[in-house]
């Protein structure tokens, strides 16, 4: 049975991988969805995919490091589908660098998507949904790189920390508002983003890119990689009534790699 009928879902960075995958996955639980992304192209194909579920789809361009588009994003949604129910903060970069190469500018670009964006979608969502008065769902994306060490890429572990802490504040701040805020911790995924990782290292090991990911695959307790699918199953979980008395949580979808780590 349907668990999100008729509810109205905000997706950042909705235009591949794993937000493409909530948005399909919210529109088979009957959620009528926004897709937002920086490339419209890759919106538009995503709200095809929604509309092709017989759900109410949006495709918008945002770009989540201005404050501009991200009022713009919420505007918009509301004057299209009326309120917001669920947000997946979605969007995120990544750049791999060792940390003695990483500039300003490099940080910048990684923190300002990744979590001063986060920060400013989720109050720009949450004061929306206070408005409305009838509470909401908001779920984070960070990465299990904002529990353990990234050397590789420490300016996306720092912001996927931060992200995780904000998740935590923000449930005790809008609790009273009956808004519930968690965090999902992806590890390898079958992603672009993730495939630039694992390429990187492979690189670094001097092995064959396959070999690298069957090294990984090896350490992994389920002896498998995230597929979008599996991110989207848990964020889904997380929007419906089944997870009404959560909040302030960061969940591992990992495979097991936190914790054999």
């Amino acid at each position: 049975m349907a668990r999100l009928v008729e509810k109205i879902a905000l997706v950042t960075g909705a235009g591949r991988g794993i937000g493409r995958a909530m948005a399909v996955r919210l529109a088979q639980e009957g959620a009528y969805v926004v897709i937002a992304d920086i490339d419209r192209r890759l919106a538009e194909e995503t709200a095809a995919q929604v509309t092709g579920l017989g759900r109410k789809g949006l495709a918008l361009q945002a770009d989540v490091s201005r404050r501009a588009d991200i009022e713009q994003m919420v505007q918009r949604s509301v004057e299209s589908m009326g309120r917001i129910d669920i947000l997946m903060n979605n969007a995120g970069v990544l750049r791999i660098q060792e940390v003695l190469d990483i500039t300003e500018a490099d940080w910048d670009f990684v923190c300002n998507v990744n979590l001063k964006g986060a920060f400013f979608v989720m109050q720009a969502v949450a004061r929306q949904m206070i408005q409305q008065g009838s509470g909401g769902k908001i779920v984070n994306t960070a990465s299990i790189s904002g529990k353990q060490p990234e050397p590789h890429f420490l300016h996306y572990g720092v912001s996927k920390a931060g992200v995780i802490s904000m998740t935590k504040s923000a449930a005790v701040a809008f609790g009273p508002h009956h808004i519930n805020v968690n965090a999902i911790c992806p590890g390898t995924t079958v992603t672009d983003m993730s495939m630039m990782a694992m390429h990187a290292r492979a690189e670094r090991n001097q092995v064959p890119v396959e070999e690298e990911i069957q090294r990984r695959v090896a350490t992994l307790p389920t002896g498998r990689r995230n597929q979008p699918e599996d991110i989207a199953a848990m964020a889904v979980f997380l929007a419906s009534p089944d997870a009404d008395n959560i909040t302030g949580q960061a969940y591992n979808v990992d495979g097991g790699a936190v914790m054999i780590a």
